[in-house]
């Protein structure tokens, strides 16, 4: 048998219509308004609101504003990271993003994370271990293709060489400089 759940105490927030919610939002945010005021608005809309209601929502919107003021600027300096370093994997910085994110998530909400079904948090970890074996996968795959085409490459370069009497000279040639300077740093 399950048990009730213990309504939320800022539930009564949540049931206001979502006009008024933006309105409280935005008295919150935007115009620092005290409690007192918003309280005495929500009356005059025809809602009434405890404070202790009110400071419970309010803090869950500004911890929700500052999440994603911190958002913003982790964003802008990835991007920012990615313009500086174009030979970045892009792929493997979002992988460590979302684990970090997710990471940072299930250690700062354990009354939510215990509440998760098992089945679903067991989900979660083998979506990540399938996206790291995937993005490995195809790293593996576009260094075998380079290293084929590479290895060509280097076929074709020497069969040049070796129809090429100039090019096999100069390139002898460059192999004794090369053997000579070895044997003088050893």
């Amino acid at each position: 048998m399950a048990r009730a759940r213990k309504p939320r105490s800022d539930a009564k927030m949540y049931q206001l219509p979502k006009h008024i919610q933006d309105g409280v939002n935005e008295r919150l945010i935007n115009y620092n308004m005290s409690y007192a005021d918003i309280i005495a608005w929500l009356e005059e809309q025809g809602y009434k609101v405890s404070q202790s209601s009110l400071s419970r929502y309010a803090l869950k919107v500004f911890k929700s504003a500052q999440r994603i003021a911190d958002d913003l600027e982790k964003t802008k300096y990835i991007v920012d990271t990615i313009g500086r370093h174009p030979d970045l994997d892009t792929m493997e910085a979002t992988t460590a993003i979302l684990k970090s994110g997710l990471l940072q998530r299930i250690s700062s909400a354990e009354e939510e994370f215990n509440e998760m079904p098992l089945e679903k948090a067991g989900k979660l970890v083998v979506q990540i271990s399938r996206a790291e074996a995937d993005r490995k996968r195809t790293n593996y795959a576009a260094q075998s293709k380079a290293d084929l085409a590479f290895n060509a490459f280097e076929d074709n370069i020497m069969q040049e060489i070796k129809n090429d009497d100039e090019l096999l000279s100069m390139f002898k040639s460059f192999l004794e400089r090369y053997s000579e300077k070895r044997s003088i740093d050893n």
